[in-house]
Order: structure tokens, then sequence, then C-alpha cells
């Protein structure tokens, strides 16, 4: 049975507001606690690293406990209600320190905010994403509805890139504006979510199709050959394409000398990523999946290999190639959960359970983890080449700068293209996978 459009799109709402909400924070909170709070960029680091690690605990476990959950809602929406306001405070308390704190006083608050903001968030995002697993087993409509989920998280990502620097204009400085941005951001977000809890309605699973202890269930996940080239492929592109976010503030100050044409950048970004996801889904629709993000993942390792050639003023080839790489990054965005789910049916035929949520608990955590990853090397790199706060940079900082925005995301991307050559569901394979779980749900 087909999804109708407005499934489609009440699904895919919340991630408008869930990708202001990581976006900002991945963007502008590192340089808004160094530049303006006084925290280190070496101490920062250890926050967003400290987030990975509690993330390797609550991500998968979050999967094991909504697989198992039962409920006159289902299995997925109950998470929905319950996240929703602690997300909006957490948000909002990140970006509200109180006046006259110590550095290390800042730090503290920051890392308690930075932890609850993204246990909630896992609260909400596992089951969310396992939920969009189960709308649909066709190969070609899964792409669709996380083609359409895309190009709304593409659209809250430009609310994200672009609007704090609105709210601190308007507020007439930053710790007001971002103050205000939370409050709103926030509250949009409880609103996307409670209309997805409200339009949605799950897919009923057969219980005896559930299953596995916590760790054997791990066990099992991990054995899945596919899964685990996915997973690989999947960590080093967001890898390589999450330096952008902690790293563009410090390009366009201090490489570029233009900062003011950062938004434009961002802007660029976010037109190439949104525009060439109706290109990548009619791609794969002719060529596959596997095929398609090869493509894609070819472009932006050559993009992002031209964009070492930056230097005091070329920001129309910034703009461009933000362009470029913007549109790989679209790909792998769409394609990976896609994909993801593909895999899981071949777990059902090999384990004759449906566990989404243990899937997407692992791979949440490494998404969470390779955008951490990202701002951990990126601020810990700062640290390394000697960066030092609103100062002129000597060649040696700007030559790590690019270093690290430019050639190190070539060489994540280069690495995970190497990595997809061993994944082994295509259109014919997968085309098996489904004829035999039908023939196995028909025989029942």
């Amino acid at each position: 049975m087909k999804l109708g459009r407005g499934e489609i799109l009440s699904y895919s709402l919340p991630a408008l507001g869930t990708s202001m909400i990581l976006v900002s924070v991945a963007l502008y909170l590192p340089n808004f606690y160094t530049d303006e709070l006084g925290v280190s960029a070496g101490l920062l680091s250890w926050v967003f690293l400290l987030g990975r690690v509690w993330d390797a605990v609550t991500d998968p476990l979050m999967g094991y406990v909504s697989d198992r959950t039962r409920s006159r809602w289902g299995r997925r929406r109950p998470y929905f209600l319950l996240s929703a306001l602690p997300l909006w405070a957490a948000f909002y308390l990140i970006w509200a320190p109180s006046s006259g704190l110590s550095p290390t006083g800042t730090f503290l608050h920051l890392l308690i905010c930075y932890l609850a903001l993204y246990t909630f968030w896992t609260v909400f995002s596992i089951p969310y994403l396992s939920l969009g697993m189960e709308l649909t087993s066709d190969y070609h409509e899964r792409t669709r509805v996380f083609g359409v989920r895309q190009a709304f998280y593409v659209a809250g990502t430009a609310l994200g890139m672009l609007a704090p620097g609105f709210f601190a204009s308007g507020m007439g400085g930053k710790q007001a504006g971002y103050s205000l941005m939370g409050a709103i951001f926030g509250g949009l977000m409880v609103v996307l979510i409670g209309i997805a809890f409200l339009r949605i309605r799950e897919r009923a699973t057969p219980s005896e199709l559930h299953g596995f202890p916590f760790f054997e269930g791990l066990r099992v996940t991990f054995r899945n050959r596919a899964f685990r080239v996915l997973l690989f492929v999947y960590l080093f592109s967001v890898v390589g394409g999450s330096f952008i976010a902690p790293l563009s503030l410090f390009m366009a100050k201090y490489v570029i000398q233009a900062e003011w044409v950062m938004k434009y950048v961002m802007l660029a970004y976010l037109v190439g990523s949104l525009g060439s996801i109706p290109v990548w889904l009619r791609l794969s629709h002719l060529y596959g999946k596997k095929r398609t993000w090869t493509w894609a993942l070819l472009l932006a390792t050559a993009g992002y290999a031209a964009s070492y050639s930056y230097h005091e003023g070329t920001w129309i080839r910034w703009i461009v190639l933000a362009v470029v790489v913007g549109a790989g990054n679209g790909c792998t965005m769409t394609l990976g959960p896609a994909v993801s789910a593909d895999v899981i049916d071949s777990d059902e035929l090999e384990t004759g359970r449906r566990r989404e949520g243990a899937f997407v608990g692992v791979w949440s955590f490494v998404d969470k983890a390779a955008v951490g990853l990202a701002v951990f090397v990126g601020l810990q790199g700062l640290d390394a080449i000697g960066y030092e706060p609103n100062v002129d940079q000597n060649a040696q900082v700007i030559g790590g700068m690019k270093f690290l925005y430019c050639l190190l995301p070539a060489i994540f991307h280069l690495i995970a293209l190497v990595i997809l050559q061993r994944f082994p569901i295509t259109p014919e394979v997968y085309a098996e996978i489904r004829a035999r779980l039908d023939a196995r749900k028909s025989d029942a």
C-alpha cells in the first residue's frame, strides 16, 4: 500500500525543527563559548567528546526499549510526547548561561545542558527514525520518504545557519539574541513533534517478530555484514562533511577574511544539498542506491580537495564549491537511511525479527559520533596549530585551518568511497530479499 502525501509530510515535519536545533548548536556554539564566554577551544572540545561517549550508552539502549514498547499509541509515538518539552528546555538553557560565571562554571553549565539536550534528542530521534523505516517496504518509496524528510532537514538547516545572526542583530548582542532563538526554535520543535504524533499511524508488527536480549541483539546487529559496511561508509562521509559546522566561522574570519560572506556560503551549501535531492532520487531509481552514492562521494571528494586553494578574497570560489560539496552531502543524508532500511529487511530474513530500533540506535550513535568527532578534531586541531581568538593568524595557523577544513574532509570521503564498493545489497539482491520475506508471510 502506497503512502499518502499527508503521511510523508507529517513524518518529515520534525526534521525541520531538529535540524534547526542541531545545526545551530554545531555551527554557532563553539565560537559563542570561545570568543564570547571565554572557554578555551581545547576545553570546549571535551563537551562534544563526552556527549558522544554518553550517546554510546543511550542510543542503543533507546533502540532496545523502543523495539519492546507496547502501548495504545504503538512502539514509537509515545516517546514523541515524552521528549518534546525537555528538548525545548535544554535547548533554551544551553544558550542562556547565568551571567557572572567563571570559565569553569560556564563549561560545567554547557556540559550539563549539552548532555540533557542530547539525552532527550535520543529519546525522540531513535523512535522517530525507526518509525520512518517501518512506513513502507517498497525499495524506491523508501528513498522518496527519506528524500522528502531530507528536504525539510535542509530547510531547517538553512534556518539554523542564518537565523542566529538575525536574532543577535535584533537583540543587540549574541547572548540576548541566542537565548531568544532558543526559546522560539524549541517551541517550534514541540509543535512539529505534536503534529507528527497526531497524524502518523504505526504499522502493526507481530510480537513474535520482536526480541533478543540487549547484548545479544547488539551482537546480532553487528554480525550483519551489509550493516557493518554501511556504518563505516556513513561514519567516514559524515565526519568528512561535519568539519564545515565548527570551522566555517574561523575560515570566514581568518582565511577568506570576509566574515560577511559566510551566510551566503551556507546558503549555497544548502542550495546544493536541497537542489540535488531530486537528481539523486532519479539516479537512484535508474541505477540503484550504491552506484548513485558512489558518484556523490566522488563529487564531494573533488569539491573538498579543490577548496584547499582558498585564500584571502576567494569568497566567490567558496560559494561555488559550497554548492558542490552540499550536493554530495544531500545524497549521503538521503540515501544513507534508505539503504539502512533495506539492511533491516535483510536482517529480518536472516533472524526472523523486526528490529528497527536496534539498528537505528547504533545508526544514530554513529551519526552523532561522526559530528562530535569532527567538532572534537576541529577544535583540538585549532589548539594544536596555535590558534588564538581575535588576532591576526600566522601562515602556519592559516595552513592548518585549510587542512582541517579542506583536505581532511576530502580524505574521509575518499575512504568512504572505497568502503562503499563492498556493500552487497543491489536492487536485484533486495528484490530477492523482499520476495522471500513476502513468501514467508504468506506461508505463515
